[in-house]
């Protein structure tokens, strides 16, 4: 019998698997679509990252989507990045007239939580 919730000792497990998508080169105002498939089919959520180029870059989320919800964009891309729901084990993220700073490397990444308690 767990004591009041509050009080409990919760702990989250998360963990994020990379995995990195053919490569496509286009031009700034281009538009491309990045799709991407699960790995796992435990996954309960999927991200898109962009390295941006240069030896001092960090990886930044760009978009996310839960197993039974919708997706989200990053809201400074929000005007042109759109980001599909999990549909199956596929998730789509288009680029529409691409600008000069979403240059970089793409990396799709999927998820599992698991919430520990008593």
């Amino acid at each position: 019998i767990c004591p009041i919730p509050s009080a409990a000792p919760w702990s989250v497990l998360f963990h994020l698997t990379f995995f990195s998508i053919n490569s496509q080169l286009i031009r700034q105002g281009q538009s491309t679509n990045l799709s991407c498939s699960k790995k796992k089919s435990i996954s309960t959520a999927m991200h898109w990252y962009r390295l941006p180029l240069g030896k001092d870059s960090r990886l930044v989320l760009v978009a996310s989507a839960l197993e039974a919800g919708k997706a989200t964009v990053e809201e400074d891309l929000r005007s042109h990045l759109k980001s599909s729901e999990i549909q199956g084990d596929k998730i789509t993220l288009l680029i529409e007239h691409a600008f000069l700073n979403d240059s970089g490397t793409y990396y799709c990444a999927e998820s599992e939580t698991q919430w520990l308690g008593c």
